[in-house]
C-alpha cells in the first residue's frame, strides 16, 4: 500500500453547535458510523480550543526530551504501564520493541478514584491505579493535560448522546429498541477513561517504510475515543506543516479501501470503538487503523488521544434487535 492509492472517502464533519443544541443529527451520525461510513467524525468549531491544544502537545515533547533516567522515575511496572511513562514496553507489528515513540498516561477526570488496597483497585490496577505527574520535571504537564481532556471528554458524552437518539429511533419498531441515554450513562458514570500523550521520536526512513509498519491494524476495545490534530515539529520545536506521508490510516468497512484521515487543526475526531459497535448489535461500526509516523530524522508528532470506556465490569450482550 502506497500514498497514490488511497481511497478518497469523505469525513463527516459536524459544528460543536449542533453536537450541543439537540440538532438532529441522525443522518451524519449514519453516514459515519454505518457500515459504509469510516467510523469516525470531525467536530469543528469548539470556543477557545487552539491554545489548549497547543499547549498540551509541546508539554509532552518537553517531557519525552528529558533525561532517560528522569522519565523513567515515572514508569508504572505495577500496573503494566498504563499509568505514566511508558517507553520501549509495548510492541510492534514486528514482536520488537517499539522504541518510535513514548507514550504518557493519565486518566482524565480523577488523579485518585479508588483507595489503597480497594479490591477494584487490586483487580484492575490498569483502569483505578493512581495518576502520576512529573511535577518538578514537568510542571506544565498536568495543567495541560487536564484543561485539553476535559474538552475531549465533554465533546464525548455528547457523541453519546446523538448515537443514543439515533440507536432509538432506528430500532423504534423492535421489541426492545435501544433506550435514550444508555451509552450515555454507561460512559458518563465510568471512570475508565485514559489519556494517552504521545511523542513519535524522529525516526529514519526506512524504520516507517511500511503504512502499517510500527503500529499494526487496530480496533480500539472501548466505547470512543477522541484525538486532536497531532502537531507537527522540526529538532528546534518549531512547528511544521503535516508531512505528506504520515498520519491515521482507516480502513473502509465494507470494501476495506485505506483512507489516509486528516484532521485539522481547529477539529477533534470521535472514533468509535468494538465496546460500542458490539451493544448496538453492529449499527454502529468500528474500523481499523493504524497511525503511521514521519518519515524522518527531523520531525517529531505530538498527539493526545483520550479512551473513553464503560466500567471493566460491563455485561458484553448483544441487544435483542440484533437479531
Amino acid at each position: 500500500m502506497t500514498e497514490s492509492n488511497l481511497g478518497s472517502a469523505e469525513v463527516v464533519t459536524i459544528s460543536f453547535h449542533d453536537i450541543s443544541s439537540g440538532a438532529d443529527l441522525d443522518r451524519q451520525i449514519e453516514q459515519a458510523f454505518s457500515f459504509s461510513g469510516l467510523g469516525l467524525v470531525l467536530i469543528e468549531g469548539y470556543p477557545e480550543f487552539a491554545e489548549k491544544r497547543e499547549a498540551v502537545l509541546r508539554e509532552i515533547r518537553k517531557f519525552a526530551l528529558l533525561p532517560e533516567e528522569v522519565r523513567e522515575r515515572y514508569a508504572r511496572p505495577e500496573c503494566s504501564y498504563s499509568f505514566g511513562w511508558s517507553h520501549g514496553k509495548e510492541k510492534m507489528k514486528s514482536g520488537v520493541p517499539d522504541l518510535a515513540k513514548g507514550s504518557f498516561y493519565a486518566r482524565p477526570h480523577g488523579d485518585v478514584v479508588e483507595p489503597d488496597g480497594s479490591p477494584r483497585k487490586q483487580q484492575f490496577p490498569e483502569t483505578y491505579a493512581d495518576n502520576i505527574w512529573p511535577s518538578e520535571e514537568s510542571p506544565g504537564l498536568e495543567h495541560a493535560f487536564k484543561e485539553m481532556s476535559r474538552v475531549q471528554m465533554e465533546i464525548g458524552h455528547h457523541m453519546c448522546r446523538l448515537f443514543d437518539r439515533y440507536l432509538n429511533k432506528i430500532t423504534a419498531t423492535a421489541s426492545q429498541p435501544h433506550q435514550l441515554d444508555t451509552f450515555y450513562n454507561m460512559v458518563k458514570d465510568s471512570v475508565a477513561y485514559k489519556g494517552r500523550m504521545l511523542h513519535y521520536y524522529p525516526v529514519e526512513p526506512e524504520v516507517n517504510s511500511a503504512i502499517d509498519g510500527l503500529c499494526g491494524w487496530h480496533l480500539d476495545h472501548g466505547c470512543i475515543t477522541s484525538l486532536l490534530s497531532p502537531l507537527y515539529l522540526d529538532l528546534a520545536g518549531n512547528t511544521l506543516p503535516k508531512p505528506a506521508d504520515c498520519g491515521l490510516y482507516v480502513k473502509a468497512p465494507g470494501d476495506g479501501t485505506v483512507n489516509k484521515v486528516d484532521i485539522p487543526a481547529d477539529c477533534i475526531a470521535i472514533q468509535l470503538g468494538e465496546m460500542f459497535q458490539l451493544l448496538s448489535g453492529g449499527l454502529l461500526r468500528a474500523t481499523p487503523h493504524c497511525v503511521r509516523s514521519c518519515k524522518s530524522p527531523t520531525i517529531s508528532r505530538e498527539q493526545l488521544v483520550v479512551f473513553m470506556d464503560c466500567k471493566p465490569d460491563q455485561k458484553m450482550e448483544l441487544p435483542s434487535f440484533s437479531g
